[in-house]
């Protein structure tokens, strides 16, 4: 367990402080310098620069993690800071998962119970955890779901499906035929020029 937490005396400044660390550029090294630099000179402002260790925010030589990152983000800084508060405060989350909406006495009970220190310093390490649990975010981060512009949506839903190629048929279809069956019965003779008139008679009329 931590015999300690990391505070700063003037917590009004840590807001300020996180808004112009995503308003400027990320520093190779983060410093006391680095808060002279941006304006905040005075010597209590320099503990801002463990807070942001203890968080995890910076190395202990103060080269800037990939959680520094989404602290500088707009969208994501709250999100990181609760993320971060929680890791740094673990053995007070343990006891109550909603430490951060703790009544005060509670917090402070957990707090002398962990560190061992005296009221006075139990104090001030209570004033910057309200702090950061004040400006950090510990709902669940909302799914970001893609929408489609709606002149997609409005060509995606125009579009028809293509119509099955209908199946070929092969229609078989029988010519019609028709069959004459003509009987002939010839008379009985020997003279064969009945014979040549009948069939002459059949070739002219019949076609045969």
């Amino acid at each position: 367990m931590p015999d300690s937490y990391p505070y700063i005396i003037s917590n009004n400044k840590i807001e300020p402080i996180l808004s112009r660390i995503r308003s400027a550029a990320k520093p190779e090294r983060f410093s006391r310098e680095t808060l002279t630099t941006w304006g905040f000179t005075a010597s209590n402002d320099r503990a801002m620069v463990a807070v942001l260790k203890g968080l995890g925010f910076l190395t202990e030589s103060g080269v800037p993690t990939e959680h520094y990152d989404r602290l500088r983000d707009p969208n994501d800084w709250r999100y990181v800071l609760a993320e971060r508060t929680r890791s740094a405060y673990s053995d007070l989350f343990a006891i109550d998962s909603n430490m951060n909406a703790a009544p005060e006495a509670e917090v402070k009970g957990a707090m002398l119970r962990i560190t061992g220190k005296d009221e006075e310093s139990v104090a001030r390490y209570y004033a910057t955890f309200k702090t950061l649990a004040a400006l950090g975010k510990f709902d669940p981060k909302p799914t970001r779901v893609s929408v489609l512009p709606e002149a997609v949506v409005e060509s995606v839903n125009t579009v028809k499906p293509k119509a099955e190629a209908p199946v070929e048929e092969t229609v078989h279809r029988r010519r019609s035929e028709y069959h004459y069956n003509i009987q002939i019965h010839l008379p009985v003779t020997t003279d064969i020029t009945v014979y040549n008139a009948i069939f002459k008679s059949l070739k002219e009329h019949l076609g045969v």
